[in-house]
């Protein structure tokens, strides 16, 4: 759904259009609004109006925001899955400054990157995906994948031989697109 609330200045009408997925748009305009009322128009029926629309949007932005996972009434036992949702944005930013270093030729960089993932590899290893439950030593088996990639690329960096790294460093992107393919919402 979509909700659009316009004040044209010219002729100082608000309209209030609401689209939805399923129908055609419906429009409340002083005029419409003048004919629901029998040509009385008062501010209270177009702020009632406006409530009731912002209403639907706040509900309805809410429940999109959410999604279908309901993450508010985690159990202890999912203790795992809230690291593994700490793990993912740490492995996000580490990966990207690994691409920095590489750029710059800063293995001493690359290094510390690289370790804050190798370091995080055993906690990604005990947690539990969030679909293909049942699979999951394919997805400790990506998580495998994942650590010797960014070995690898910390392995060539430091004899100095920066363009296999770049190149081997594409083996850290497929290892991390490939598991979440398969294994993230």
């Amino acid at each position: 759904m979509t909700y659009h609330i316009c004040r044209c200045r010219a002729n100082k009408r608000t309209i209030i259009t609401v689209q939805t997925e399923a129908g055609p748009n419906a429009r409340f305009s002083h005029e419409v609004a003048k004919k629901m009322t029998g040509g009385v128009m008062s501010k209270k029926i177009l702020v009632v109006t406006a409530g009731m629309v912002l209403g639907m949007i706040a509900a309805h932005g809410i429940a999109l925001a959410h999604g279908t996972n309901n993450h508010d009434t985690m159990v202890p036992s999912d203790a795992q899955m809230k690291k593994l949702h700490a793990i993912m944005p740490m492995f996000s930013l580490a990966t990207a400054n690994m691409e920095i270093a590489l750029e710059k030729g800063e293995v001493t960089a690359l290094k510390l990157e690289a370790d804050k993932i190798t370091s995080a590899i055993p906690e990604l290893k005990k947690s539990k995906p969030h679909k293909n439950i049942n699979q999951r030593s394919k997805f400790v088996e990506h998580a495998s994948n994942l650590e010797k990639a960014v070995t690898t690329v910390v392995d060539l960096a430091k004899k100095g031989d920066l363009i296999e790294a770049k190149a081997a460093y594409i083996k850290v992107e497929v290892a991390c697109a490939a598991c979440h393919a398969k294994f993230r919402d």
